[in-house]
């Protein structure tokens, strides 16, 4: 087997991690788009954005983790929909976030699970409504909440997301099934993490905190959140990029478009004259460089994407 950068390993020896330089042949997008079409599902994301929990304190801390509609169970067990590890005091099944798809409120229910939530250095024990900006402290970490669809709605007033599964039920359920299956039977992305880091003698850091997010809100991977981070951000459909994103067939392969994220002036910018796709801001194509602000409105190929900046707004590293 050969990694994106020309090394050559045995699969069968150290599965689809490159030893030579550590780079993960099935990346987050690979894998969900590859199970996804193996099941005949949309390419959608299963588990669209609405909030985000940000861990700036503790093992995690950079870490960003989505909040979509309904349950959302934190803590180890890897079947919870937010898995935290590298925290001692982390338990299975911590705390529960459920958020509500008629009210768009994200509803803290510490009746649920079996850990203690502190808020303000007091213990929360009945239902609570979480704000924008929030901080939580779970097991020996702190996370603050940062809230998607409410902040969305400011600049887009009538955004929804789509349902666009038609086919019958029955049929859709079976599928579903068989991917939750399947699903089951890989790694989570927090379980690689942790065996990466702890089989270097690394800490659990976040190895590239959060900074900003490109949101999907149209297009083949509606729902999809992805990071941005320090430095250049590569989008494309290839392996090595650091923003990857599979199901547009007009994305480039390499290098469609790039995003550089300057952490000493907390500002995202696109690079026009790097990006080698066609980019359209806010309905404009652009081709030179142009600072990016909340709200601001990316197509890329067939898709388009919502700006979210974290580290002007909400907590800086």
């Amino acid at each position: 087997m050969d990694c994106p950068y020309g090394h050559r390993f045995s699969k069968t020896r150290y599965g689809t991690i490159c030893p030579h330089c550590g780079f993960d042949l099935d990346t987050p997008e690979k894998v969900y788009v590859n199970l996804r079409k193996e099941c005949g599902l949309s390419l959608r994301e299963e588990r669209p954005v609405c909030a985000w929990l940000v861990c700036i304190e503790g093992a995690r801390k950079g870490k960003s983790y989505v909040i979509s509609f309904g349950e959302n169970f934190i803590g180890t067990d890897r079947d919870n929909e937010i898995q935290v590890l590298g925290d001692e005091k982390m338990l299975g099944k911590f705390t529960l976030i459920f958020f509500d798809k008629e009210t768009k409120e994200a509803n803290l229910i510490p009746a649920r699970a079996d850990g203690i939530v502190y808020m303000d250095n007091k213990p929360v024990y009945n239902k609570y409504v979480l704000k924008n900006k929030d901080i939580l402290e779970i097991g020996d970490s702190k996370f603050i909440y940062v809230d998607f669809l409410t902040e969305c709605k400011k600049y887009l007033n009538d955004f929804e997301y789509e349902d666009t599964d038609n086919e019958d039920k029955e049929r859709l359920t079976q599928k579903e099934k068989r991917y939750r299956k399947l699903k089951k039977e890989k790694l989570t992305e927090e379980e690689k993490y942790r065996d990466k880091r702890l089989g270097k003698n690394l800490s659990m850091d976040e190895e590239k905190p959060i900074y900003a997010w490109l949101v999907c809100i149209e297009g083949k991977r509606q729902g999809r959140s992805y990071n941005i981070t320090e430095g250049k951000n590569y989008i494309g459909s290839h392996d090595t990029m650091s923003i990857q994103v599979l199901g547009d067939e007009e994305i480039r392969d390499k290098k469609h478009a790039v995003i550089a994220y300057d952490e000493r002036n907390l500002r995202g910018t696109l690079l026009g004259e790097e990006s080698m796709g066609f980019v359209r801001l806010n309905e404009a194509a652009t081709y030179t460089s142009k600072d990016l602000k909340e709200g601001d409105i990316l197509e890329i190929g067939k898709s388009k994407f919502f700006y979210f900046d974290f580290a002007k707004e909400y907590h800086q590293w």
